[in-house]
């Protein structure tokens, strides 16, 4: 039998050991990313060069999201390596009118420390000295008042990353209000294969604020430990090889997440409850996702182009990222959230009953700067004034305005006491700044009328 002298000696050994392996992984991923080639994006506007195909579908986890050349190619190919479902236009195009604000170009923003643009720069500014800012667009009242596409073709399909989160979110908030949906209950009343793991303790609606206590968080350790829930998500969705348990099914690695803290304590940023909410979405209406949102949402909108769903191998909608789409129909997307939905939808499919809720149980500033991520996501705004996130959203501010981020840049601002939508695309794991424009040009004083 041990004593408790080596038992204590048998923990700090293993501690040592984590602690050393999370550091090598760190400085692997560090050394992946310097040797990645970051070719100016404006090289790849008209198309991409042969052996970074080859590249791309060669390259690891690591490399795919490291904001180089590699995930260049991949944020806008994403189609030719996952498995999509398409969900066309219905309606038919409802084409976007145009009121061009050129002043909104003049909107200044301080970059990130990080950032090699140092100083404050205006809008106009930073979109021509970024070499990773591809795109970006405002839309006020249903207008187009600013567009460009310095690097990136309008018409081409670009990832949304985790800006796609509120896809999710949308339709669970659908299922609550038709009464399909308790957000009270556990969220294993629906998924019923999920009884009897350590989920049956975790509400509907603390995974709809990322509030789950599970040992599922998305940080900067979790996403190098091949032994975290976190890393095994994503690998199970592209079906990569876990180096301890070798392939794996994303509803598998999900059954086993273990609890880590009691549920709605702090905010605890992670892809893998947005993939939850998929899976209860399937559970409640017996459909795959991707047609639950086509039949819901995308089916009422007359967007420019297909929306692109992406799959893991076994089929499952990647919803907290992998969903691509040209910047408009991506703008579409948010304009749902406004009063000008009826300018690109048939249909209201964002009642004011969920708009209502969004804000209603908005949690406090104290819940979410406790989690990893409520300080990160300040710095990349570069302000704290927010209130908390909400059912999928990033950051709800006491005026009713709406972010969510996407890793590499990408960026969704809802205004809906403005009508107001920002969207932009970037290539970039680093430098964040262009996060930094987004409020400032929705209090700006341009769109209080």
């Amino acid at each position: 039998m041990k004593t408790k002298k080596e038992d204590n000696k048998m923990n700090i050994n293993k501690l040592i050991k984590t602690s050393l392996f999370l550091l090598i992984a760190v400085l692997i991923s560090v050394m992946q990313v310097a040797a990645q080639e970051h070719t100016p994006l404006k090289e790849f506007k008209d198309g991409f060069p042969m052996e970074l195909e080859k590249k791309t579908r060669e390259a690891g986890y690591n490399e795919l999201f490291t904001g180089g050349d590699i995930s260049a190619y991949f944020n806008v190919r994403v189609s030719e390596f996952l498995p999509t479902a398409i969900l066309p236009s219905r309606p038919g195009v409802m084409p976007l009118k145009s009121k061009p604000m050129p002043e909104v170009g003049s909107i200044k923003a301080e970059m990130m420390e990080v950032s090699k643009l140092k100083g404050t720069l205006t809008l106009d500014q930073f979109l021509e000295k970024a070499e990773f800012a591809q795109a970006f667009l405002v839309i006020h009242k249903g207008k187009i008042v600013y567009e460009k596409y310095p690097r990136l073709r309008p018409e081409d399909h670009h990832l949304w990353m985790s800006c796609s989160k509120p896809t999710a979110s949308l339709i669970i908030d659908q299922m609550i209000s038709e009464g399909l949906i308790d957000e009270n209950a556990p969220i294993s009343k629906y998924i019923t294969d999920f009884k009897g793991t350590d989920w049956d303790h975790v509400t509907v609606r603390d995974v709809m604020d990322m509030a789950s206590g599970m040992d599922i968080e998305d940080t900067t350790e979790s996403r190098f430990d091949p032994d975290n829930i976190a890393r095994r998500v994503y690998e199970s969705e592209f079906g990569f090889e876990n180096e301890t348990r070798g392939v794996e099914l994303l509803r598998d690695v999900l059954r086993s997440t273990p609890k880590k803290d009691e549920p709605g304590l702090a905010f605890n940023y992670a892809s893998g409850l947005t993939q939850m909410l998929v899976l209860l979405a399937e559970a409640v209406e017996g459909d795959r996702w991707a047609q639950i949102f086509d039949r819901r949402v995308w089916s009422k909108v007359g967007a420019e182009g297909v929306l692109q769903v992406h799959l893991t191998p076994d089929g499952i909608a990647a919803a907290h990222g992998l969903v691509s789409s040209n910047l408009r129909d991506f703008a579409r997307f948010g304009m749902l959230y406004t009063p000008s939905w009826n300018k690109i939808a048939t249909e209201k499919v964002v009642s004011d009953e969920i708009l209502d809720r969004i804000y209603d149980e908005v949690r406090t500033h104290d819940f979410i700067m406790a989690g990893f991520d409520g300080p990160v996501f300040a710095d990349r705004v570069g302000v704290d004034d927010f209130i908390a996130n909400s059912r999928q959203w990033d950051l709800v501010w006491p005026d009713g305005d709406l972010m969510k981020f996407g890793l590499m840049g990408q960026g969704l601002y809802v205004s809906p006491s403005k009508d107001l939508v920002i969207v932009y695309f970037n290539v970039n794991n680093e430098d964040l700044s262009a996060h930094r424009f987004a409020r400032p040009i929705a209090t700006s004083g341009l769109f209080d009328k």
